[in-house]
């Protein structure tokens, strides 16, 4: 829903002191989540993502800044108000973090406790047991379960007292491929068949590619970039921005293969090795043939890849365009007019 602001997060700064000297983990940073955004917080391992993170429910009370959830000031709360308001956001943590002497609907039940009566207790842990794919496995022990099970009892405690937000900080980290994606597909599920706004905190852009909508950036306690997830892959701005997507499209890898190719090794100018990356519509349109008939221009295609990213196509081909200098001119001219992002290329790999 448009300008339906959950969380607002302004201008906040954290800063820890070591002996001799205060780390700056989160820098001024904005962040505005809409209700019903699956919103993606990526950067690598100190980024200060898990930091920020941590202020939407004040686990960690910022330095500064301001802080709004629900339509409420966190900071002006008052510690029952604060318990009161956490139960609306739920948390799902990389460790689990489950009481391996509980079983399974032990500890789904855990955060009822003294809030339900125990009928009322074990329907609700039931409904969620189902809701996770485990209802089979209420009497057992987390030390039984794999750790795609013990992430989904995560998610089940976190969905106990029926929250509006779920916050996922790195939950799928230390999970297989495999199960990580199914992870996902789990959460997605349930942003759609609850309503639930989800942030979703991660070091792997393969993630945020599967289920985001929305995508924010950090290095070094700062938002670099933002946006939704459809305008950062096909338009990245920031050299760690295209580095993560790169890697998730694993574009280096096909670009060390295509240099060795002789049309590659061999080219001539005005010949060019680009990159065409285009989105939605434009991946509609006969690209080669339309350079060919019009523009007299071949296009060797060396390495393709296509991809739909919330439900929109989104692709990238590694190409040698060949022509007169003034037919390419032309080319690229027609590619930028439909929406066509060329990146010309080094032929041979940067030292």
């Amino acid at each position: 829903m448009a300008n339906d602001a959950i969380i607002t997060l302004d201008q906040i700064d954290v800063q820890f002191k070591e002996k001799t000297r205060a780390v700056h983990a989160v820098d001024h940073v904005d962040l505005t989540v809409e209700r019903g955004d699956i919103y993606g917080i990526v950067g690598y391992s100190g980024a200060g993502k898990s930091t920020l993170v941590r202020v939407i429910n004040l686990l960690q009370r910022p330095t500064s800044g301001t802080v709004t959830v629900l339509g409420e000031d966190m900071l002006a709360l008052d510690a029952r108000q604060l318990r009161a308001k956490r139960q609306r956001i739920g948390m799902i943590f990389q460790h689990f973090n489950l009481m391996n002497s509980r079983t399974i609907a032990e500890n789904v039940a855990f955060p009822l406790k003294g809030h339900k009566s125990k009928a009322e207790i074990q329907a609700k842990v039931a409904e969620l047991l189902e809701l996770v794919g485990l209802a089979d496995r209420a009497g057992a022990y987390p030390a039984e379960l794999s750790g795609g099970q013990k992430q989904r009892v995560g998610i089940a405690r976190a969905l106990a007292s029926d929250p509006e937000i779920l916050i996922s900080d790195e939950a799928t980290s230390a999970l297989d491929p495999k199960t990580t994606s199914a992870i996902l597909d789990l959460l997605k599920s349930l942003n759609q068949r609850l309503g639930l706004t989800i942030v979703l905190i991660t070091h792997e852009m393969e993630a945020v590619k599967q289920i985001c909508n929305k995508v924010a950036v950090m290095d070094e306690g700062r938002v670099i970039e933002r946006g939704s997830l459809l305008d950062i892959f096909a338009k990245p701005v920031q050299p760690l921005t295209k580095d993560f997507i790169d890697t998730t499209i694993q574009l280096e890898a096909a670009l060390d293969s295509v240099r060795q190719q002789p049309a590659v090794q061999q080219l001539q100018a005005p010949d060019a090795l680009v990159r065409l990356t285009y989105v939605g519509a434009s991946t509609d349109q006969p690209l080669v043939a339309t350079l060919y008939k019009d523009y007299n221009v071949t296009a060797n295609i060396l390495f393709g890849d296509i991809q739909i990213l919330q439900d929109t196509p989104f692709g990238n081909l590694i190409v040698v365009l060949s022509g007169r200098a003034e037919d390419l001119a032309q080319t690229f001219k027609y590619l930028a007019d439909h929406d066509v992002t060329v990146q010309r290329l080094d032929v041979k790999e940067e030292a």
